[in-house]
């Protein structure tokens, strides 16, 4: 049982790898690459940040064993964080009502509510000074304040960009 766990585990890793970056390499881009890129960039730097301080100074939550940095935990702060991340910002109804905004980032939460849930089950995270009802309050928050108006404020700054060049 245990050895089929150990697999369950790897290959639920390798799977979401694919699935989510395939993904987000074959959709449709709305946004400017650079865009994209950028606000990648920037949630990488806040998740690591983030993540780090819950993992190390808070025993929050980690992935793969308790207070270690290993390698594993590379393959879902890499593997899976950009292109989530990607997703998140390319298909946000940036031009729809309020209520669709909502929707769209409620969805997006509750989906990573539950991939978080399979996740603790295969013992790929684990939580001891946080459970997933924090994470489900959270998820809003991060998406909308550090990917969202990210772009918003990545936009704002290349058209002040462009207005100082003329």
């Amino acid at each position: 049982m245990l050895l089929a766990v150990q697999y369950g585990k790897w290959i639920f890793l390798a799977v979401s790898i694919l699935v989510f970056n395939i993904t987000a390499i074959q959709s449709r881009k709305r946004l400017p690459i650079t865009t994209i890129y950028a606000t990648t960039c920037f949630a990488l730097c806040v998740q690591q940040y983030f993540d780090s301080y819950a993992t190390f100074r808070f025993r929050a939550w980690g992935f793969f064993t308790v207070g270690k940095a290993d390698f594993p935990s590379l393959l879902v702060k890499w593997g899976i964080y950009p292109a989530v991340s990607v997703l998140i910002v390319n298909w946000y109804p940036y031009h729809s009502s309020r209520w669709k905004k909502f929707s769209y980032i409620m969805g997006w939460s509750v989906f990573s509510t539950v991939f978080e849930w399979a996740a603790i089950r295969l013992d790929i995270l684990w939580h001891i000074h946080w459970n997933l009802f924090y994470s489900f309050l959270m998820y809003p928050v991060i998406y909308y304040v550090f990917l969202i108006l990210h772009v918003r404020f990545y936009k704002w700054l290349k058209q002040r960009e462009g207005d100082e060049r003329t």
